[in-house]
């Protein structure tokens, strides 16, 4: 089991909460839609094309879906949908591609919890086979979260408290299993043992946190930007293999001497598995076309996210990886099938 793969595949947290533009950004991205519509687009669709984002409306996955919708809408000429099918940590929505019409005009956009769901649900489909992986379209990026009252500043001074005060003294929120293992994760990483605190949803437990009910978490970038700039939340570190431009002054895990830390968790984008190769490609082909342009990347920097664009066989890859990765850990830490 590789050490730097294991965390990138634990984000459910991202596809909930929700992502706002850093204050003081622009929110058009018209000029990077243009410029994508200007080239010659590869998938020809012959009716509405439907992306399923299985989150609610205003979190990160519905952000990003409705950025690559847009975009994707001018390239094609074709209304692009964006579809909120909640439920079941995005399963519905998930499962409700895995039965549609394989012809590339019914796409998923998911998080990378769908591999954790994999292990820790039981679904009415194959995680493995029922999908066609077709592209990362953005990398939120998450930072570890803590109480203004807490006595440590990043994860090496956390850990040595941790060390000091005992297993029993410290805790950690987690809203869903995603959240969890990418705490645990961290915590595996730094040596230290924490308790966790299970939540319902995304929207308490931050709170909870600032008031110093929780010691940690994990939160997207821009969620808890506002809370961080006021002093309410310190952030004590990142995950990635660089800092990120809206919160500047956060080292990445790495830079504090904790490898393994380095893979972001991901959007991606998924067709029906019995998509022609063919059309997978092609919609990859465009997606790629769009995140290349300065303005569409300009807009994810505000969300706190990188673009993608992989092939098809390297998110097949990737995607692979992660629900082999996600069950080892899960099956590690005891996680319990719901």
């Amino acid at each position: 089991m590789t050490p730097r793969n294991l965390f990138a595949l634990t984000v459910l947290l991202l596809g909930a909460l929700a992502i706002q533009p850093a204050v003081g950004q622009k929110q058009s991205i018209g000029a990077g839609g243009r410029a994508a519509s200007e080239q010659k687009s590869a998938f020809h669709p012959t009716k509405a094309v439907t992306i399923i984002v299985p989150y609610s409306a205003g979190g990160g996955t519905d952000a990003v879906g409705r950025l690559i919708a847009k975009a994707l809408e001018e390239m094609w000429g074709q209304t692009v949908l964006v579809d909120n099918r909640t439920g079941g940590n995005g399963s519905i929505g998930a499962g409700f591609v895995a039965r549609a019409a394989p012809d590339g005009h019914t796409l998923v956009l998911s998080v990378s919890g769908i591999a954790i769901n994999a292990h820790v649900m039981k679904l009415p489909y194959d995680t493995a086979t029922a999908f066609a992986p077709v592209t990362v379209v953005a990398y939120p990026v998450a930072t570890l979260i803590g109480s203004p009252m807490l006595p440590a500043n990043d994860l090496k001074e956390l850990a040595s408290l941790v060390m000091k005060e005992g297993p029993d003294k410290r805790t950690f929120a987690s809203p869903d299993p995603g959240t969890r293992l990418i705490a645990e994760r961290i915590f595996e990483k730094a040596g230290i043992k924490l308790i966790n605190i299970p939540y319902k949803g995304a929207s308490s437990f931050v709170s909870d946190i600032a008031a110093g009910r929780v010691d940690i978490g994990i939160s997207s970038i821009t969620s808890a930007l506002p809370l961080i700039k006021s002093g309410a939340l310190k952030s004590l570190g990142i995950i990635g293999d660089r800092r990120i431009g809206i919160l500047p002054q956060v080292a990445t895990f790495k830079e504090q001497g904790f490898s393994g830390l380095e893979e972001n968790s991901w959007y991606g984008l998924f067709a029906p598995a019995a998509t022609p190769a063919s059309v997978v490609k092609a919609i990859q082909t465009d997606i790629a076309r769009a995140l290349a342009t300065a303005e569409f990347q300009a807009k994810l920097a505000d969300y706190g996210a990188l673009p993608g664009g992989q092939s098809p066989a390297e998110f097949t890859e990737r995607f692979q990886r992660d629900l082999k990765e996600s069950g080892e850990v899960i099956q590690r830490i005891g996680m319990k099938l719901e």
